[in-house]
């Protein structure tokens, strides 16, 4: 070991001076840094040795009977570790049938008891649900007060927009998961302010609902595909209690193949959920009469639950 430490100690001043053929010699501090840590590998290998020295010193002193003495007891502490384990095993498997045998027995119990738990997160969610409705705040719809568009008087920070949009997908998921509706094309995924649709033709397809605006906004139109596709997805859900309910209706059409929405009952006009091609006043006018439409389908699914 010295002898090899010699050596390494050699041959890094031959790099130093220069007198070999590596192109990159170590800087002096390089060189002290490696030789302090050269020193406690060897400081810590000549412990090792001298420790294994002394069990061997002391292994060559025990006598011949309390080695085979021993190696007996370590032979039985191996059966009895392999009884244990075997034993073990035996318990799990009657674990095991004793808690199938218990659910079979108690399967009406166990599907009140799930029907009851399931009941009960419907209602924590529809509460927390509830408290936050859409609303609108003059020509701003919002949810849970964040406002769903900007307009050029008004220029709302896309964070928000990114948050009321989570909200919204959020709000639209769990009305469905009520009513056990699937939606067909889409999947939707609440994600916050970085909330997405999936394509369920193309699994690898997201359609992004949030956006951080700047030149490329303009130019990406991944952020206006998922803004008609989620209005594809309102849609379906109208669809979905008018089969049960043929009175009801909500306040605005929706064009899903036009990606727009018509004030059937005011001013007549129609306005397109696209960003692209279109002004900030009638992107924020459509995504209002959005929320307004998922506010009454709010309203309908929370009626039927509780009158239930």
């Amino acid at each position: 070991m010295y002898v090899f430490f010699i050596q390494v100690t050699s041959d890094l001043f031959d790099i130093m001076s220069g007198q070999t053929d590596i192109d990159h010699p170590l800087c002096e501090e390089c060189t002290d840094t490696l030789l302090d840590h050269l020193d406690t590998q060897l400081s810590i290998t000549e412990n090792e040795c001298q420790n294994y020295k002394s069990c061997l010193e002391l292994l060559s002193q025990l006598p011949e009977e309390e080695e085979a003495s021993l190696l007996n007891a370590l032979q039985q502490l191996k059966q009895e570790e392999e009884s244990l384990i075997r034993e073990l095993e035996s318990i799990e498997v009657q674990r095991i049938r004793r808690s199938t045998a218990s659910l079979k027995d108690s399967s009406w119990s166990w599907m009140m008891i799930l029907r009851v738990w399931t009941i009960k997160c419907v209602t924590v969610r529809f509460s927390w649900t509830d408290s936050r409705r859409p609303m609108h705040s003059g020509q701003f719809g919002t949810i849970n007060n964040f406002r769903l568009g900007r307009l050029p008087s008004v220029p709302v920070e896309w964070n928000e927009i990114n948050a009321a949009w989570g909200q919204t997908v959020l709000l639209l998921h769990a009305l469905a998961n009520k009513m056990g509706l699937c939606f067909q094309r889409y999947r939707l995924v609440p994600y916050g302010n970085h909330s997405y649709l999936e394509s369920l033709t193309d699994k690898s397809k997201e359609l992004p609902l949030y956006c951080s605006g700047g030149l490329r906004f303009f130019w990406d139109n991944k952020f206006d595909h998922a803004m008609v596709a989620f209005l594809d997805c309102v849609q379906q859900f109208k669809d979905e209690v008018e089969k049960g309910d043929t009175g009801f209706c909500l306040p605005y059409r929706m064009d899903v193949d036009k990606g727009k929405i018509e004030d059937t009952g005011g001013s007549g006009g129609s306005y397109s959920i696209k960003t692209q091609f279109n002004s900030e006043e009638q992107w924020t006018k459509a995504l209002k009469f959005m929320l307004t439409n998922l506010k009454w389908g709010l309203a309908w699914v929370s009626s039927q639950f509780y009158n239930r």
